[in-house]
């Protein structure tokens, strides 16, 4: 069979290219196999529930309204056993992602320090760090959760042991308490006034990052190093410690204090949550910490030498030569450890923490016995988690790669190339080739959009999930099919505007105008805008949120700046 490759003058479209010419044929194929797939995942759907109907059992998540009628040990929301399985499963979605946060920050710490230290010339650090490492690693986790769970309740004082002046244990600084049942720390007191060191906070970290540009713009011209780290560090904490003061100290602090039998007052994570996010950071930091040594290692020593003769001390030389290279090796396996560590977290229910497993896969399935929509929910949320951990890391990995200077080809299909006619063609640059550009990006620009998406995704967030039922607004499992379709994409498309627009994606334009038709579904579907921003209004949020979408749109592609380059892309002479 001969395909026709080549586009003869005066030819016509006829049904039979789609398969015969090369053209055609792939998205042809591509096409055949979507319809595949959802026609498989079709049937698997109208088979499940056939038979749970022959069982006596109607699939739907009504369920998920009645009340929890159990109580949650440890909750960052307001929760109590009169709420709904619905609630109940937010809370410990919520559990399951401050464990999986603080384990992964304190993960990359430790992975990162121990990955250093096994090439540290001092043999002590060395052997140190490779015990650690070859220990933690062959030991399985489960049994560390249980080894850290089993030291922190029996070898820690308990509340009883600080009462007294012949007390056998004392408080940290007389402000934090370490205790066998758990960890209490101060907590702040927001008082009138509070918002202008929150104010100040925000000017400080905006005139970091304005001073850090300025500073390397200045060293890349006159060759003069400025000190960043030290005015960055004075400018973000000097300035909330300024209005703090001028403000006459609006924020006040609560310490915990023993009373009766147990502490009260400021923050507290118990026991299980200390014992669990240690145990999982320990076992997963040592993982990365082979990570970290193998991206050094694959830095040729040549590159350690020349800074070292230039005159670089080994902490600058490390900071500034060998880990800016090792990031392309370092990073794609340590996206994998992070997914292992948010999965490992499952393990909780062991040691008493009440997470998603322990929640939703665990005495709702057994109340209601809706064992397949119970565990449908729960693979669905660590499936969005894992997509979204592993979505942000590999456009972090891709800004973090090093590139050639040399140009690079488009990008095929995009919505760009529906307004290559009015702007003319455009050309993908690699990071190199746009670094050399003049006045490179569109910053401002850039961070009103960062703040829009954040926006738009933090208010969907706080209504879908987070906002309580009550008599103006049903739980989601209450909403009709199209307002939780509407939902869920303006929630994933927002969610990939933002991660794009944040990491300078090229595909930011293809995911705003997506944002866009989700954002347009829902009103045309009668989702309650107005429920986003009550302050607003639906009019507000409708009208106001078009204009905004739109001039986000129509700046980015028409836009009279000297590039656009903020997501790599230039059009053409």
């Amino acid at each position: 069979m001969t395909a026709a490759t080549d586009v003869r003058p005066g030819e016509e479209f006829r049904l039979g290219m789609l398969w015969t010419d090369t053209r055609y044929r792939s998205v042809t194929l591509q096409i055949i196999a979507l319809f595949a797939v959802f026609t498989a995942g079709y049937w698997l759907y109208d088979n499940v529930v056939d038979n749970l109907a022959a069982l006596g059992k109607e699939f739907g998540f009504r369920f998920m309204t009645q009340p929890a009628s159990y109580d949650i040990n440890q909750s960052l929301l307001e929760y109590d056993s009169r709420d709904s399985h619905a609630r109940a499963a937010v809370v410990g979605m919520i559990n399951t992602l401050l464990v999986a946060v603080v384990g992964c920050a304190l993960a990359t710490v430790f992975g990162v320090l121990a990955g250093v230290a096994r090439l540290s010339k001092n043999w002590i650090v060395a052997s140190l760090m490779t015990v650690y490492v070859e220990v933690v690693r062959n030991v399985p986790v489960l049994v560390q959760i249980l080894l850290f769970s089993a030291i922190i309740t029996e070898t820690l004082p308990q509340p009883r042991d600080f009462r007294g002046d012949d007390a056998d244990a004392s408080m940290l600084f007389d402000a934090v308490a370490v205790t066998g049942r758990g960890l209490y720390i101060p907590a702040p007191i927001w008082q009138p006034g509070a918002i202008w060191i929150l104010v100040a906070l925000i000017a400080g970290i905006v005139a970091a990052v304005v001073y850090g540009r300025w500073a390397h713009r200045r060293q890349l011209e006159t060759g003069e190093p400025k000190p960043v780290l030290a005015v960055k560090a004075a400018l973000i904490l000097g300035l909330p410690v300024v209005a703090f003061v001028l403000a006459g100290a609006p924020v006040g602090v609560e310490y915990p204090e023993l009373r009766g039998f147990n502490f009260q007052g400021g923050i507290y994570a118990r026991e299980s949550y200390v014992a669990l996010t240690l145990a999982l950071a320990i076992y997963t930091g040592a993982f990365i910490a082979e990570n970290v040594r193998a991206g050094i290692m694959s830095v040729s020593h040549g590159q350690t030498e020349a800074a070292y003769s230039l005159g670089l001390r080994p902490g600058r030389t490390m900071s500034l030569v060998v880990l800016p290279q090792a990031l392309r090796v370092i990073i794609p396996p340590m996206i994998s450890q992070y997914l292992n560590l948010t999965k490992n977290s499952s393990l909780a229910l062991l040691v008493g923490y009440m997470d998603a497993t322990g929640t939703l896969g665990g005495i709702t399935l057994n109340q209601t016995g809706r064992e397949f929509e119970c565990l449908f929910l729960l693979m669905a949320f660590y499936l969005a988690v894992s997509l979204t951990v592993s979505a942000v890391m590999n456009l972090y990995d891709r800004n973090a790669q090093l590139v050639e200077r040399t140009s690079a080809t488009g990008l095929g299909l995009s919505f760009l190339s529906l307004v290559d006619g009015f702007t003319g063609k455009w050309d993908q640059l690699k990071k190199g080739d746009a670094t050399m550009k003049p006045e490179y990006g569109i910053r401002k620009e850039l961070n009103l959009y960062v703040l829009f998406y954040a926006a738009v995704l933090a208010s969907l967030i706080a209504y879908v999930f987070i906002a309580e039922a009550g008599p103006g607004r049903s739980s989601y499992y209450e909403w009709s099919a199209l307002h939780q379709v509407a939902a869920l994409l303006m929630l994933a498309t927002s969610f990939g505007a933002l991660a794009t627009c944040l990491f300078k994606n090229p595909r930011f334009y293809d995911l705003a105008a997506l944002e866009l038709l989700a954002f347009l579904f829902a009103v045309v579907v009668g989702f309650p805008m107005g429920d986003l921003a009550p302050t607003l209004g639906w009019g507000g949020v409708v009208f106001g949120g078009l204009a905004v979408r739109l001039a986000i749109l129509t700046w980015t592609a028409f836009g009279e700046r000297p590039n656009l380059t903020f997501f790599h892309r230039e059009r053409r002479a």
